[in-house]
């Protein structure tokens, strides 16, 4: 028994299966080969190559996966769409269920619980915005995953001592976030910093033995925001910027 799981929300794309067999009885891996992951080689190469890796993971395997997870967002629009589409299809072709992991939940999947630096996970969402999320150090939620202003999840992660970021916004915002007097922040390292699909997996197993499944028509992205393009046509900016046009065309 294992589960297959699509982290495509980044730059770079992963695939991951679980050996429910190497759990325990809550989904908790238990041996060190419960997990194998593929990365894809280039990114924002996940129409090319993740369906491959999903393949050859499922080839490595005995039998057919018994779910199927995707990180349904927030994140890249085109990823989300991609990883949810090709879980959906695996799902639907081999009639098993799937399994639905907000992507902000997976940086919780660092925190081994103490007294140590709370996490902030920061998804770049361009123009000073972010989707986050800010976790305590048991795996508490202190700051509800949503899209926020970076400003807004700096207000609360400095209320605390030390805090670390997770994700691709430490790269867009490093600037701001790491100035001279801002000592209490830091950096995840790079090998971390990112969303991956092993940790997909690693929820997607919790889920599976608690029953948290759905069907893979209810398998949908969570992008928390209109792309740009829908929120103009929803705000009426979008007709505005043809009239703008038609005009200038007109009067040449």
């Amino acid at each position: 028994m294992y589960i297959l799981g699509f982290e495509t929300t980044g730059p770079i794309g992963s695939v991951a299966i679980i050996d429910l067999n190497k759990c325990d009885e809550a989904g908790k891996p238990v041996n060190s080969d419960a997990i194998r992951m593929k990365i894809t080689d280039e990114p924002m190469s996940h129409l090319k190559y993740t369906a491959k890796l999903a393949e050859e993971l499922i080839e490595e395997m005995e039998g057919v996966p018994s779910a199927v997870a995707a990180s349904i967002g927030p994140g890249s629009f085109t990823g989300i769409r991609i990883g949810v589409t090709l879980a959906r299809a695996i799902a639907q072709s081999l009639e098993i269920p799937a399994i639905k992991v907000p992507t902000l939940a997976v940086f919780r999947e660092h925190i081994e619980g103490g007294e140590g630096p709370i996490t902030a996970a920061i998804l770049n969402a361009r123009r000073g915005q972010v989707y986050g999320a800010v976790y305590g150090a048991h795996g508490e939620t202190l700051m509800m995953p949503g899209p926020y202003m970076l400003t807004d999840v700096l207000d609360v992660t400095d209320k605390y001592p030390e805090t670390v970021f997770f994700g691709d916004g430490v790269d867009s915002y490093s600037d701001i976030l790491k100035s001279a007097k801002e000592t209490h922040r830091s950096f995840a390292p790079e090998d971390i910093r990112y969303q991956t699909a092993d940790l997909v997996v690693i929820i997607a197993a919790r889920k599976y033995v608690n029953g948290d499944t759905v069907s893979p028509e209810e398998l949908l992205p969570d992008y928390m925001r209109l792309a740009e393009a829908e929120q103009k046509l929803k705000d009426g900016t979008l007709a505005k910027l043809r009239e703008e046009k038609m005009r200038r065309f007109i009067t040449r």
